[in-house]
């Protein structure tokens, strides 16, 4: 369900990292919660991130293979994969794929059943067909794989679409993101035949302490529409001066599918 702003924030490697750095001001820390969910995996091992980016995941998970595993990543982003490449210090074996995780088939290094793990953060919710991307990751996972995807849950951001739903349409594409896209993936997984989901959820803020720096994080997101400026920052400056901050739901759900 990919709409022209989504397909534009996919290869834009600028505001991923505008993004990413607001978590600063979480108030929980979201790498130690997304470290504490990996599964357990076999030494060594293969690992395919779907959506990998500049790697955060990645980078996070890598220094936990062993010299002998490896990581693959695909990503429609050059700079992205380049921003990777470039930071990338770990033992594990990278690999780098610049293509599209609904085009596996067209990449011959992907072999069957070689993997031990597949997993999309903040990526999957782009594919533009969820029941293929599923089968392709089932195809590519050994028995006892894990297919690992993290998105947003019910409730996120829903302090600042209050502000911004009177002043212009919010794209039915992030609705889906936050109150459907997991219900998809397991009735997929139960489908392909998936043995077990194990669900975590995260509830998270980010506390912006100006409405110039949450401008900032709007500006980079695909809720940003030129206009509305003014009154979105009359709006959040009037939280700040009551509450010392404005803060943004981020509830997290991560979804672990093994294949039996």
């Amino acid at each position: 369900m990919q709409t022209q702003s989504s397909k534009s924030d996919v290869t834009s490697a600028k505001m991923l990292n505008a993004r990413l750095s607001a978590n600063s001001n979480a108030t929980r820390d979201f790498d130690e919660w997304c470290f504490r969910q990996l599964p357990s995996l076999p030494l060594p091992a293969r690992m395919l991130d779907l959506g990998c980016g500049t790697g955060k995941q990645i980078k996070l998970f890598s220094p936990m293979f062993s010299p002998a595993s490896e990581i693959v990543g695909i990503d429609l982003s050059r700079e992205s994969l380049q921003q990777l490449r470039e930071s990338y210090n770990s033992r594990a074996k990278l690999s780098l794929i610049e293509g599209s995780f609904d085009e596996m088939e067209q990449h011959k290094e992907l072999a069957d059943e070689s993997f031990d793990l597949a997993f999309g953060g903040y990526a999957l919710y782009y594919t533009q067909n969820l029941p293929k991307l599923m089968k392709d990751a089932h195809r590519l996972l050994k028995p006892g794989g894990t297919f690992w995807n993290i998105s947003p849950y019910f409730g996120t951001n829903e302090e600042f679409l209050r502000i911004i739903r009177p002043l212009h349409e919010v794209e039915d594409f992030m609705d889906y993101v936050f109150d459907q896209f997991h219900q998809d993936i397991i009735a997929e997984g139960e489908k392909l035949g998936f043995q077990s989901v194990k669900p975590a959820l995260l509830r998270n803020q980010i506390r912006f302490p100006s409405a110039e720096a949450f401008m900032g994080y709007l500006s980079n997101s695909l809720f940003y529409r030129p206009g509305h400026d003014e009154a979105i920052n009359a709006a959040v400056q009037e939280v700040v001066e009551r509450e010392g901050f404005f803060a943004v739901s981020k509830n997290i759900i991560s979804l672990q599918l093994t294949k039996g």
